[in-house]
Formats: C-alpha cells, sequence, structure tokens
C-alpha cells in the first residue's frame, strides 16, 4: 500500500508530537520523582502513597485534636467571651 506526500506528513507529524509528548511526560515524572525524594524522602510511587496515606492520618488525627481543644477552650471560657 503506497501513500501519498501528504499522508505521509501528516504520519510524520504525529509521530514528532507523539515523541514529544513523550519527552515533556518523562521530564515531568522525573521532575516528581526528584521533588517525592527531596520533599518526602519518598524514591518510589508506592513509598509516595505510602507516605500520602500516613500523611492524610495524621491530618485527620491532628484536626480531631484541633477540634477536642476547641470544644474545651469554648466550654471553659465561652461565657467570659460572651461579654
Amino acid at each position: 500500500m503506497a501513500i501519498d506526500e501528504a499522508k505521509f506528513k501528516q504520519l510524520k507529524k504525529r509521530a514528532t508530537d507523539a515523541r514529544e509528548a513523550r519527552d515533556k511526560a518523562a521530564g515531568q515524572l522525573e521532575a516528581t520523582m526528584e521533588r517525592l525524594e527531596t520533599e518526602f524522602g519518598c524514591t518510589t510511587i508506592k513509598a509516595a502513597e505510602k507516605k500520602a496515606a500516613k500523611l492524610a492520618k495524621d491530618a485527620d488525627i491532628a484536626e480531631g485534636e484541633y477540634d477536642a481543644a476547641v470544644e474545651a477552650f469554648e466550654g471553659e471560657w465561652n461565657a467570659h467571651l460572651e461579654d
């Protein structure tokens, strides 16, 4: 099956665009992995997922402690603050 010049140019452009997109994605992945290692000490996606889960759990715990502290503060000081 022979293709004409226009079809060839179209296919060549699609291949070039695909290579550029691949290279861009690879660069973004590399930058993300470097950031994960620098900021969080993670060298794999799996390690980053574990770290994210732990951080989310820690945030939930901290939020609960904060809510309890606010509730205790308001219980003790609310009458004085309303004056």
